[in-house]
């Protein structure tokens, strides 16, 4: 298998690139599981059943975290003015495919303009907010802090704090108003899981918000991330906000009412922004200690919404292919599930190589054709 030196990578944030790979390896793994394990083994009682329940909770948080970090890091606010950043065209370009993708792979119909048979149980899965559209959405709230940065000449980062903290103050508020008797439902159900939303704007931005704090922080501060310091302060500001975290569910077992209900919204809150917080420093501190990493690591890093496209469809399907829930769902065995996500995880990392040997092919013909 081939390496990549740090040494040649030295401008690339190169754990962020470890914390992708590994995201990605997590959704994959979870989605399957969770797809095919039957109900009947799916019992807390289970250590190993109980571990992979608790670490698939934080695979959402580290893959928009991550999302919001290296989207903020390249477009490099401060070089350039808001109209002549490129960045910022292409990031909203980015944005609305990324939400795009999201509504064309819940299509309620094989049926392109007929809309005739669809169900309004197909129209809720059309419109519920799955992660495509939450990191496409967060990525244009980053695009809006900046513009709002530029214009009231403040530092980017003062801005996304602002953001999270509103998210975080307002989250429990906003998801117990009935949205839909007051917006239609494509825009109500970014505001509320209460119509089938996986992953709504309130709270759900805080992590593209938080990952784009540090990524505003890795731009300023060009290659901080190799020092000692940046590890250790990443780890110590991690463990606290966990630390933080458990001292709200004290607080929330002290007191009844929905004051309780606010403390523990915030407190899983920073239970997993904690946690990708704390992870981010590990890995930092791991990449300090080696001089390569495998190129395929790289690679599943880089084309992560490839890999989320495809593992999808094949799993859940689409308007125009049935895919593995509608004739497998929840009915193997843990063996048997393991091996399924061991499999998926190696077509993945299969495909991660054809993206591979394609992006070479065209570049060596772009290279004869200059010849």
């Amino acid at each position: 298998m081939k390496n990549i030196s740090l040494n040649n990578l030295s401008k690339r944030i190169i754990y962020v690139d470890l914390m992708r790979a590994f995201a990605v390896i997590m959704m994959i793994q979870g989605h399957t599981v969770d797809t095919l394990l039957a109900d009947q083994f799916r019992n807390t009682d289970y250590l190993g059943y109980n571990i992979w329940n608790t670490m698939r909770g934080f695979t959402a948080p580290i893959f928009m975290f991550t999302a919001g970090l290296i989207f903020t890091y390249l477009l490099k606010s401060d070089h350039f003015e808001f109209s002549k950043n490129p960045r910022v065209k292409k990031g909203i370009k980015r944005g609305f495919l990324l939400i795009g993708i999201g509504y064309l792979l819940r299509y309620p119909t094989g049926k392109i303009v007929d809309f005739s048979n669809v169900t309004q149980a197909q129209w809720n899965i059309f419109f519920s907010v799955d992660a495509l559209h939450l990191i496409g959405l967060g990525l244009l709230f980053v695009i809006l802090s900046l513009f709002i940065a530029k214009k009231l000449k403040v530092k980017l980062y003062f801005i996304i704090i602002g953001f999270i903290l509103l998210f975080l103050i307002f989250s429990p508020v906003i998801n117990q108003i009935e949205w839909n008797n007051y917006l239609p439902q494509i825009i109500s159900s970014y505001l509320t899981k209460s119509y089938g939303s996986f992953f709504p704007a309130f709270p759900w931005l805080v992590y593209v918000l938080s990952g784009a704090l540090l990524g505003s922080y890795l731009y300023r501060n060009e290659g901080i991330y190799l020092k000692k310091r940046f590890s250790i302060s990443l780890s110590i500001l991690g463990s606290s906000l966990i630390f933080a975290s458990f001292l709200t569910f004290y607080i929330q077992n002290m007191f009844n009412g929905n004051f309780t209900n606010w403390i523990f919204s915030n407190g899983i809150i920073l239970l997993r922004v904690g946690y990708v917080i704390l992870l981010n420093g590990i890995l930092a501190f791991i990449v300090r200690k080696v001089n390569s990493i495998p190129e395929i690591i790289q690679d599943t890093g880089k084309h992560t919404l490839a890999l989320y496209v495809i593992h999808v469809i094949i799993l859940y399907g689409c308007a125009w292919f049935p895919g593995m829930y509608k004739y497998f769902s929840k009915s193997f065995t843990p063996v048997e599930t393991i091996i399924s996500a061991i499999l998926m995880l190696l077509s993945m990392l299969f495909v991660v190589q054809l993206i591979g040997k394609i992006n070479d092919y065209k570049k060596r013909k772009i290279l004869l054709n200059k010849i």
